[in-house]
């Protein structure tokens, strides 16, 4: 009898934690979220899903749905970006939405277990997700930016403005750059979904791309439009003479790179403990210190100011992290985007260069023109392609003989 007892509660476990999962609806963009219809094919007893082109319907924030499965939609190719998508069924039938607007319904019973969402779906909704989700902080860097780029136009035509472009000018730097450092550590890639052709398309996208790479370039560029407002018209734009900013970035570039290798040669050695510990941090922070040691004494020469020499290094370290950031993010959206049109325009270049070139005949006599490629044997073929694999063969057949 207790055995039986046993096995029943066992039963009831194993049907409450495989009962359907529910899901609250909370938009990260707007206050509804399209539904599509879903394509369920199965393989070798496995189920796959892939997102239709039919939109169904729309839930609301609030709306509660019962979650099935979960895939993602990868385009023509998986680029590190892929969106994630919820089965979810209503009414019997399957559907498809947004896995990022969704949530764990607190209604599951104990013991469900949560197996649609993944840990980027759960962070988008905490405080931090859901600022860097909207779009009011990269309009806020976008206005620093311009106005950094304001500041520099007119405290170049008044003195009295370029005194208050001195301090000004590397705090909108500096705020833009730690909103996107702060963004880029909470999102990682994924704070660049404003720009991403998953969810806008292509022409979307594009539209975005452009004034992101305007400001990436001018935020590049802006410690060297600063170099004149600080250091006054005594600067003649030589190199030698301006802000100290490459020492830095290479040992800032170079230092992780350093810090994988001496981890590797400790691998090696068989070092551990301790010791490795402390050789990886000594070369991680030599690597890191020597640029920006030279940058900060070369700083403390230009300002003649060792108080406004450490301030203009602390300045340039942010502002080098941010650039780092913003061209990395730049690199990321245009590769997305232009990876299928290089896979789409060689397909194109591949079917033109292997078709049949086209006959034509005309009235007068039916006289046909068409193109003939002649292999070595010089057998005649209807197009380079065919004739290029004819030679192939041939090329096969001849290296055959001679061994």
């Amino acid at each position: 009898m207790k055995k039986a007892i046993n096995l029943l509660m066992l039963l009831l476990l194993y049907v409450v934690a495989a009962s359907a999962q529910k899901y609250d609806v909370k938009c990260l963009r707007g206050d509804s979220v399209a539904v599509y219809d879903v394509v369920e094919t199965i393989r070798s007893e496995n189920t796959y899903y892939s997102k239709g082109e039919k939109l169904v319907f729309y839930l609301h924030d609030g709306d509660q749905v019962e979650g099935v499965d979960k895939f993602y939609d990868k385009g023509v190719i998986d680029t590190g970006g892929s969106i994630g998508y919820a089965v979810i069924q209503k009414d019997g039938k399957k559907y498809c939405t947004l896995s990022e607007n969704l949530v764990f319904s607190k209604d599951n019973p104990e013991g469900v277990e949560d197996k649609v969402l993944t840990k980027s779906d759960e962070l988008a909704h905490t405080i931090q997700g859901r600022i860097f989700y909207s779009i009011i902080p990269y309009i806020i860097i976008a206005l620093l930016f311009l106005g950094v780029m304001v500041l520099n136009i007119l405290a170049m035509r008044s003195k009295k403005i370029r005194s208050i472009a001195v301090v000004a000018i590397p705090a909108c730097i500096m705020v833009g750059t730690l909103l996107e450092i702060w963004a880029y550590s909470v999102l990682g890639t994924n704070c660049f979904w404003w720009c991403d052709k998953n969810r806008y398309g292509f022409f979307g996208s594009l539209l975005r791309i452009i004034p992101f790479g305007l400001i990436v370039f001018y935020q590049v560029m802006s410690i060297k439009f600063y170099e004149p407002v600080i250091l006054g018209e005594a600067f003649d734009g030589d190199v030698q003479d301006g802000i100290s900013v490459k020492p830095a970035l290479i040992s800032m570039l170079a230092a992780f790179p350093v810090l994988i290798a001496s981890a590797l040669i400790c691998e090696f050695l068989g070092l551990g403990g301790w010791i490795e510990t402390f050789l990886i941090l000594v070369s991680f922070l030599l690597a890191l210190g020597i640029g920006v040691f030279l940058s900060l004494k070369r700083n403390i020469e230009l300002m003649k100011s060792k108080k406004w020499g450490i301030l203009l290094t602390l300045f340039t370290i942010v502002y080098i992290l941010g650039c780092i950031v913003a061209v990395w993010g730049l690199i990321v959206v245009i590769f997305k985007l232009i990876i299928q049109i290089l896979i789409v325009g060689g397909i194109i270049c591949f079917v033109l260069y292997a078709m049949p070139a086209p006959s034509s005949s005309g009235g007068g006599g039916g006289t046909t023109y068409r193109t003939v490629y002649y292999d070595e044997d010089n057998k005649a073929h209807d197009s380079a392609y065919a004739c290029d694999k004819a030679n192939e063969e041939i090329a096969k057949r001849e290296a055959g003989k001679h061994n």
